[in-house]
């Protein structure tokens, strides 16, 4: 049975570039946003320093060109979040946010390219934050700009939010700037954030996928202790490093129960349809079966590493650490559990999961190091403005195409908007499923430029006719790029 894949490397959107109505003239907002991408690349603000400050400083000088005022976020000197909005018509109207993080991963692997400096090269942009997320930071600062020197007055205030942080848990980016006395000024309605995709494959109807959730993010370290000694000794049957080894291997053979949330199931619902018949029958005795039944089906489904993430917790050791010198055994081992929750999922009852398997070991201890906070955030349910903007935009340019919401197996600062109430939803730029490197937190990160574009077409359109009103076919856009400095 061959089900259609919704593989996430790079979570984004693709957009197509024509538009019904007046042919519009994109060359110059897009040599702005690609400016605004290469230039933030060019700044490092990488994990674990940060220095947000850096890119701040390049935003702002952006916006003081265009007469726009801004605030600045900053907990600690280097670290750094910048807002700036664009006042609407309508009062009763609720803002409209566009959410982006400027820091990035640190550089890893093996890179061909600098990861600090942007590269241009067989119509790609290579560089630490090409696909997460200067790419997003860069279009939202370019169509922000672009409505204010077109002098357009939208019908909600639209909110530029670009934030410290977000790879390393954003304590000291979006949920800082959340729990300052000055977000009562900016607190949006509604938002628009990394974390979506869009599927082409062909011969397949377009799928354009919207994140409305996420999973629930847990840290758990678990230790082994040994004996201490000389390495010429041998491992004299108790070195922790065996002893962790064997209880990673029973944690790699503990199968987690499949659930079908809320969240799930309304994801499977919308893609039952468009399955062959081994795929819909499959998706009927998930849904509709017996317990038996369904877990069956949970069991054939989850050979797509997506799927398997919808249905069940997941743990990925990520860091293991032991001793630090070549000629001696150390005293203990350690492993960072990396834990992906379902939103049922009672954090408690899933640390207990691990913990009974080493029950009257004494070598073995559990430590939780974060724990998501609950109950996990409300889901939306797809019936308000925003979506439907994201839904017409896709279907006016994508022939048959089908928008479906679900969750995603990574995190975003969107958990930190929903659990206020805002209705928060992840968009992005298209992504070859079919390429392995290259991605986001890989070496040689980049964005393919034609994608790149797309991207910003397909956010623009979201943009103006959830927050202007109509499209942006209705329009020329004809406004010289801004001068660069």
């Amino acid at each position: 049975m061959c089900f259609k894949k919704i593989l996430f490397s790079v979570f984004c959107v693709c957009f197509a570039a024509s538009l019904q109505g007046q042919e519009l003239v994109w060359a110059d907002l897009e040599q702005d946003a690609k400016k605004h991408l290469i230039n933030l690349i060019n700044i490092d603000t990488s994990q674990p320093e940060g220095n947000e400050i850096n890119a701040v400083r390049y935003v702002y000088k952006v916006l003081n060109r265009h007469k726009i005022d801004w605030e600045i976020y900053r907990p600690e000197k280097s670290r750094a979040s910048i807002s700036a909005v664009i006042k609407g018509s309508d009062k009763t109207l609720k803002p409209l946010m566009l959410l982006a993080h400027l820091d990035t991963v640190a550089p890893s692997g093996t890179w061909k390219y600098p990861p600090i400096k942007a590269t241009e090269e067989n119509g790609r942009i290579y560089g630490l934050g090409s696909s997460d997320a200067k790419n997003f930071a860069a279009i939202y600062l370019a169509f922000f700009t672009w409505i204010k020197r077109n002098n357009i007055t939208p019908k909600r205030d639209i909110i530029l939010l670009l934030t410290a942080d977000e790879e390393s848990g954003s304590s000291k980016g979006l949920s800082w700037v959340m729990n300052s006395p000055r977000w009562k000024k900016l607190k949006p309605g509604y938002a628009i954030n990394e974390g979506g995709s869009v599927i082409i494959e062909e011969g397949s109807v377009p799928l354009i996928f919207v994140e409305g959730a996420t999973k629930m993010y847990m840290d758990i370290k678990i230790t082994a202790a040994g004996t201490a000694g000389h390495s010429s000794m041998g491992a004299s049957g108790n070195n922790a490093v065996y002893n962790l080894s064997q209880a990673l291997s029973k944690i790699e053979q503990l199968r987690m129960p499949y659930v079908l949330t809320p969240v799930t199931r309304s994801f499977f619902e919308q893609i039952s349809h468009i399955q062959n018949e081994d795929g819909k029958t499959t998706i009927e005795l998930l849904l509709g079966g017996s317990k038996s039944e369904s877990d069956m089906a949970a069991e054939i489904i989850s050979g797509d590493n997506f799927f398997k993430t919808q249905l069940q917790d997941t743990i990925t050791p990520t860091i293991i650490s032991a001793g630090n010198e070549v000629t001696s055994t150390s005293s203990e081992a350690t492993a960072i559990l990396n834990c992906r929750l379902l939103p049922s999922t009672e954090p408690d009852e899933f640390v207990s999961r691990i913990t009974k398997l080493f029950e009257g070991d004494e070598n073995i201890s559990i430590e939780v190091l974060e724990k998501p906070k609950m109950p996990a955030p409300p889901f939306p349910d797809g019936g308000d403005d925003l979506f439907s903007s994201i839904v017409l935009s896709g279907q006016e340019v994508f022939e048959g195409s089908i928008t479906l919401l679900g969750m995603t197996p990574a995190s975003s600062d969107s958990e930190f908007l929903r659990r206020e109430g805002i209705i928060a939803y992840g968009i992005g730029a298209p992504a070859d499923v079919r390429e392995i490197d290259g991605h986001s937190h890989s070496a040689d990160e980049h964005v393919e430029l034609s994608d790149f574009f797309k991207h910003l077409k397909f956010s623009s359109n979201i943009i103006y006719s959830f927050a202007v009103g109509g499209y942006l076919s209705d329009r020329e856009i004809k406004e010289s790029a801004e001068e660069t400095n």
